[in-house]
C-alpha cells in the first residue's frame, strides 16, 4: 500500500535526506547560496555562511498544481539560525519543516509569527495532502519562535544581524548581516508610502553585497495618489447607481489598505469585509507597532461591517455597497460567493486590486471576461471588470533608485522575479551603475 505524501516525505527526511555536517571550517569570507527564488517568484531561501555561522534567510513555497513546490533541502542540524522576513507563504511556507527534528532557532517579528499562524493553518487546510508537515509543527514554530524588533541587532556566533523595516506588509523585515563582510537581504520590500505603511527607509550605502527582489523590475508602478483617485471614482460610480463593488483582495495588508483608502476619501456607508481579512484586521488593531497608518485603520474599522457567517454574507450582497474579500486572485475564499451573485449585473463591478498570476481565475476574468461558477459552468461576466495595480513591492523605478545608493563594485544578486525581470535588473546594475551584478544559479556557492 502506497504511503501518502506526508508519510513518505517524513521517512525520506529522516533517512536519505539527512546530510553530513557540511560546515566549511576554512571559510574566511562570507558566502551565499540560493535554494530557491532563482528566476522565479516563490520558494525564497537564501543560505549565508560566515566563518562560524550558517544562517538561512526565509524558507518558502511556490504555489503550483496539483502540489506546492519546496526549496532545496538544508538540514536543521546544519543551521545556526533561520530568519523569516515576513509571513507570506512564498517566504514562510516551508519553515515548519525545521520543527520535524532539530532545535534550530527561528527569528521573526511578533506580527510575522501571528500572521504565519493564520496563513500556515489555512495552507494545510487547502493543500494538506501534499504538505510534509502538520498543524503540530506549525504550533511548535509559533511557540518556539524567537521574537525580534525593528532596529534590533542580535549576535549569532561571529555574525551581527540587524532587522530593518521592509515596508512590505506589517511585520516584514530586511536583514543586514555583518561578519567579515556585510550583506543585505531585502526580502520583499517597498519604499513607497501607503495608507497602511511608510515604506522602507534604509539606505544600503556601504554594504558589500545585496540580495535583491526583482518582482517588478520591468514594471513601473502608477503614482499612489492617482491610483487611489481612479479606484475611488470607480467605486463611487457603481455605488451611486445602486450596484455592488466587489474588491477581491489579499487577506494580509491589501484588504486593510483598501479599507483605509475608502476611509480616507470619506466612503463609509455599506462597507463590508469578509473572510480571513477580518482575522488579520483584528491582529493589526491589537498591535499598533506594525501599522504606521494605525489611526486611519482604527477609524476605518469602526465603519466597516464584519461578515463572519452565511447570513451576513447574503445581507452584504443584497444591498448597494463595497465588499472587500479574499481571495485576491479569486482562487477560492468568500469572494467566489459574491462573484456568483453579481457576475450578470451590469450595474455592479469586480475591481481587482493586485497583480493576477497567469492562469488564475482573476487573470482569466481580465483577459476573457469569463469566470467559472461553482467549479462547473464558465459564464460571461456582465458586471464591470477593472484592475487597479496596488502593490506592496518596489517597482522598476524604486528598485533602480535603491541600487544607485550602492558603492561601485558592490555585489548584487537579483532573485525573486521572473527570468526577464531578474536579468533586466542585473543588467541595469552592471551596465549603468558599475555594480558586480548577476542572476545567481541555484545551489551555487558565491563568495563575497
Amino acid at each position: 500500500m502506497a504511503l501518502p505524501p506526508i508519510a513518505t516525505f517524513k521517512i525520506f527526511l529522516n533517512s536519505t535526506f539527512q546530510e553530513e555536517d557540511c560546515r566549511d571550517q576554512s571559510v574566511e569570507t562570507l558566502k551565499v547560496s540560493f535554494l530557491g527564488a532563482v528566476e522565479e517568484v516563490g520558494r525564497a531561501a537564501v543560505l549565508v555562511e560566515t566563518r562560524e555561522a550558517r544562517i538561512l534567510l526565509d524558507y518558502g513555497v511556490k504555489p503550483s498544481e496539483p502540489e506546492p513546490l519546496f526549496p532545496g533541502h538544508v538540514s536543521a542540524k546544519d543551521l545556526d539560525a533561520v530568519i523569516i522576513t515576513h509571513a507570506h507563504l512564498d517566504h514562510s511556507g516551508a519553515a515548519p519543516l525545521f520543527m520535524l527534528n532539530g532545535r534550530v532557532k527561528v527569528y521573526a517579528t511578533e506580527m510575522t509569527f501571528k500572521l504565519c499562524d493564520i496563513l500556515l493553518r489555512d495552507f494545510i487546510k487547502l493543500s494538506g495532502y501534499y504538505i510534509p508537515y502538520e498543524v503540530l509543527e506549525v504550533e511548535e514554530l509559533i511557540r518556539r519562535g524567537v521574537r525580534i524588533e525593528y532596529g534590533e541587532t542580535i549576535k549569532v556566533k561571529d555574525a551581527e544581524i540587524t532587522f530593518l523595516d521592509a515596508g512590505h506588509i506589517p511585520g516584514s523585515i530586511q536583514v543586514l548581516i555583518n561578519a567579515d563582510k556585510t550583506i543585505l537581504y531585502t526580502g520583499d520590500f517597498s519604499t513607497t508610502r501607503t495608507r497602511l505603511l511608510h515604506g522602507s527607509k534604509f539606505n544600503p550605502d556601504g554594504v558589500d553585497a545585496v540580495v535583491m527582489e526583482s518582482t517588478y523590475a520591468t514594471t513601473e508602478h502608477p503614482k499612489r495618489e492617482e491610483l487611489e483617485k481612479q479606484f475611488i471614482n470607480n467605486v463611487k460610480e457603481v455605488v451611486e447607481l445602486g450596484g455592488r463593488a466587489l474588491v477581491p483582495a489579499f487577506a494580509v495588508a491589501r484588504s486593510q489598505e483598501m479599507m483605509c483608502v475608502l476611509e480616507a476619501y470619506g466612503l463609509r456607508e455599506s462597507i463590508f469585509i469578509d473572510g480571513m481579512a477580518v482575522k488579520v484586521l483584528d491582529l493589526f488593531l491589537e498591535d499598533k507597532r506594525y501599522v504606521d497608518g494605525y489611526q486611519l485603520l482604527y477609524s476605518a474599522a469602526k465603519h466597516v461591517h464584519r461578515v463572519n457567517d452565511r447570513r451576513k454574507r447574503k445581507q452584504a450582497v443584497e444591498r448597494s455597497g463595497v465588499i472587500i474579500s479574499p481571495a485576491g486572485m479569486l482562487k477560492g475564499g468568500p469572494a467566489t460567493f459574491y462573484v456568483e451573485k453579481i457576475f450578470d449585473d451590469p450595474y455592479s463591478a469586480i475591481y481587482l486590486v493586485s497583480f493576477q498570476i497567469p492562469g488564475t481565475p482573476g487573470a482569466k476574468l481580465l483577459e476573457e471576461r469569463k469566470i467559472l461558477i461553482r467549479g462547473e459552468d464558465e459564464v460571461e461576466v456582465k458586471a464591470r471588470v477593472e484592475q487597479f495595480l496596488f502593490s506592496a513591492h518596489a517597482g522598476r523605478k524604486e528598485l533602480r533608485e535603491y541600487l544607485k545608493k550602492l558603492n561601485p563594485g558592490s555585489r548584487v544578486f537579483t532573485i525573486h522575479g521572473e527570468p526577464e525581470a531578474c536579468r533586466d535588473l542585473a543588467n541595469y546594475a552592471k551596465e549603468e551603475l558599475d555594480l558586480d551584478a548577476i542572476v545567481p544559479e541555484k545551489s551555487v556557492k558565491y563568495e563575497i
